[in-house]
């Protein structure tokens, strides 16, 4: 045990030497009164613990009040954003069904000749 930087055999003898020196009833008293104090201190302890976390809880109500408009209106934007992102892939998807159908009719046509193309040119002046 190192209590104030006391040996445990230190602090036995402190004790008996303060029992010595006071007295067997005075040294009763004394016991008491400290131990009524340190009574009164841990009560103190836990009630300072107590009011706490009650301020914490209370600041965490708080916040959670404060946030929960901009929680919601979050929520209705990120539906919002699905609901745009599903109707955009549902167009992109009508669109490939259109060309789809389109290179179906283009391939039952006749192939048609490819268009003029000029000849590319070694000559760089042009």
């Amino acid at each position: 045990m190192d209590f104030l930087n006391l040996g445990s055999g230190e602090f036995v003898f402190l004790i008996l030497l303060a029992i010595l020196l006071v007295g067997p009833k005075r040294a009763v008293e004394w016991v008491q009164q400290v131990s009524r104090f340190f009574a009164r201190i841990r009560q103190e302890w836990l009630a300072v613990q107590r009011d706490v976390m009650q301020e914490v809880q209370a600041l965490s109500r708080e916040t959670a009040d404060a946030l929960q408009p901009a929680l919601q209106e979050a929520t209705r934007e990120g539906q919002t954003v699905w609901r745009e992102v599903r109707e955009t892939v549902q167009s992109i998807q009508e669109v490939r069904q259109e060309v789809a159908v389109l290179r179906k009719q283009g391939a039952a046509r006749e192939p048609s000749s490819p268009p003029d193309v000029p000849e590319p040119t070694d000559d760089l002046a042009g």
